[in-house]
């Protein structure tokens, strides 16, 4: 029994990696070609984001094409290089 369970853990995924596996999936979900748009798309209302941030911003649609408007949105922040936003548009 207690072999059994040793060897089980032997077996599970190793951190480095579930990490090349994610960062395979996500390369492929993002298009090749996606368009980066200076600052927010228009009527885009994001959580503690205001409207006239200097960032940039790509939209990354859904895998699924049956779920309009669905997709992810990333926004840079001009000012400061970072992440100020990945979710859910």
């Amino acid at each position: 029994m207690i072999k059994q369970k040793i060897n089980e853990w032997w077996n599970w995924l190793s951190r480095k990696r579930a990490s090349r596996i994610i960062r395979k999936r996500l390369i492929k979900k993002v298009p090749r070609n996606f368009e980066l748009k200076d600052g927010l798309p228009a009527g885009c209302i994001l959580y503690n984001i205001p409207n006239d941030t200097p960032c940039w911003t790509v939209w990354i649609p859904s895998e699924d094409p049956t779920r309009m408007g669905d997709g992810n949105i990333i926004c840079v922040s001009k000012k400061s290089g970072k992440v100020i936003y990945d979710g859910l548009a």
